[in-house]
């Protein structure tokens, strides 16, 4: 049985321990008639500031959205304040805090800094937009909080991939496209409608395996379809009647049913494209080879010049030296995966192990994971790399260099289940004729325009 006095001990140990890790509030910064931004690249982006008024700019001008003024920014500068301060009565639950980097709540935004460490401007221009549109959500349209998590969340991501597409970083035909392509590949196991109508629910389908992309994904081609019959205007009375039927002119179980015939159709296509290949096996490069790429995106043009320089040893594995521009890639020779990166003749980077982007011999429907350490040796930190990559088809493409037969090669994230690369290889040229780089803060293309091989 605890005395007085140990009583009293226990709750001043208590008391210690919770100064210790009493939460700072946060910073307010507010948003006030911003200047009109448009940004041609994301580096013309220098601050929060820049980021919202881009935002705003695009969904005011070329959606013709209401603007929230004055916008209220709440920063954190970690999780625990992030938790403690953003709902203000109640904790916000863990996995809220570890699924979420911000939370609207009408005119405000709250934020969780420590989320954002290294993030650029460009791609935090993204995540802005989209908790944006759910602040337009909360207020501007008049919602009452009791639609649908989906149709929230798919909005929110129209708008930011509209904003993408307004500034010229990313089309909205190539963030649909792209969003299409990990639809179908996921597509036996998408979860229906009825389970990501709740918050929970639709954090419980977020948080599992390839969560991300199926409920994001799903919510964006949910809503482009539902924009596509009645426009922004539908939405608009959707948020504030909450009457679907009137508001789309079909019923929920109607559109239901034609979601499942699209997710099918999306599915049996991607599936057909996987027949007919022949395995094709590694090439040989030799020095002198050269590849030359018309880059585009993010705003800006561009070309460049990929040459295999030389053979060495690195690492005591023998590897081609691939030099673009001022860098060295050095590929191995037994796989041509990507091993590490050298500027003036230092390692910048290192991949443990190499980067396998390609698995020979490549064949019909061949799929591999890749989980591999890359070391940024001059920032001195490391990220856990873990894709999985599948040969989709094969096409026959058409770049500046001419018209080719290729295999198509897609790279998703293994976690999320979001498509982050597509390549073309084309045996012909002993390399990739076209590629597609996805990133948040937009895709940069490339396309061959020359090359000199044996």
């Amino acid at each position: 049985m605890k005395t007085f006095a140990s009583w009293l001990w226990f709750i001043l140990i208590s008391l210690a321990v919770s100064a210790c890790s009493i939460p700072e509030p946060g910073q307010l910064v507010v948003i006030s008639k911003p200047p009109a931004f448009r940004p041609k690249t994301p580096q013309e982006v220098k601050s929060l500031e820049d980021a919202i008024a881009a935002v705003m700019t695009v969904c005011t001008k070329d959606l013709g959205l209401p603007v929230i003024e004055p916008y209220y920014l709440h920063l954190y500068k970690d999780a625990n304040a992030y938790a403690a301060y953003t709902y203000g009565f109640a904790r916000m639950d863990q996995s809220m805090v570890r699924l979420t980097w911000a939370q609207p709540q009408e005119t405000r935004l709250h934020v969780n800094l420590e989320r954002l460490g290294g993030v650029s401007w460009g791609t935090l221009l993204r995540f802005l937009a989209h908790e944006y549109a759910h602040n337009i959500e909360d207020v501007v349209i008049g919602g009452t909080h009791g639609w649908n998590q989906w149709i929230r969340e798919g909005f929110a991501d129209w708008v930011a991939a509209k904003v993408m597409d307004s500034l010229g970083w990313e089309s909205y035909a190539s963030s649909l496209a792209r969003t299409e392509r990990a639809l179908a590949r996921h597509g036996a196991s998408l979860p229906k409608f009825s389970e990501l109508e709740q918050t929970r629910q639709w954090v419980r389908v977020v948080d599992r395996p390839k969560g991300k992309i199926q409920a994001y994904g799903l919510a964006l081609l949910a809503v482009h379809r539902l924009i596509e019959k009645k426009g922004v205007a539908g939405m608009r009375e959707y948020f504030r009647s909450e009457n679907f039927s009137a508001s789309f002119g079909l019923s929920w179980g109607d559109f239901e049913r034609e979601m499942e015939g699209v997710v099918k159709d999306l599915v049996a296509r991607n599936t057909a494209k996987k027949s007919g290949l022949k395995a094709e096996p590694r090439p040989e490069w030799k020095s002198g080879y050269q590849w030359q790429y018309a880059v585009k995106g993010l705003g800006a043009r561009g070309r460049s010049t990929n040459e295999v320089v030389r053979e060495e040893i690195f690492d005591g594995v023998p590897a081609y030296i691939l030099r673009l521009g001022a860098n060295d890639y050095i590929h191995t020779k037994d796989t041509l995966a990507l091993s590490a990166t050298l500027s003036g003749g230092k390692t910048i980077t290192k991949n443990s192990p190499p980067l396998l982007w390609l698995s020979w011999p490549l064949a019909a429907s061949k799929e591999w994971r890749n989980t591999s350490v890359v070391e940024n040796l001059e920032q001195k930190s490391s990220q856990r790399m873990d894709v999985e990559t599948v040969v989709a088809g094969v096409e026959e493409i058409l770049v500046p260099a001419g018209r080719f037969e290729a295999y198509r090669i897609e790279t998703y994230n293994f976690h999320t289940g979001e498509l982050m690369f597509e390549q073309w290889y084309a045996p012909r040229v002993k390399w990739v004729v076209k590629s597609k780089d996805y990133r948040q803060e937009g895709v940069i293309e490339q396309e061959l325009q020359s090359f000199k091989i044996d």
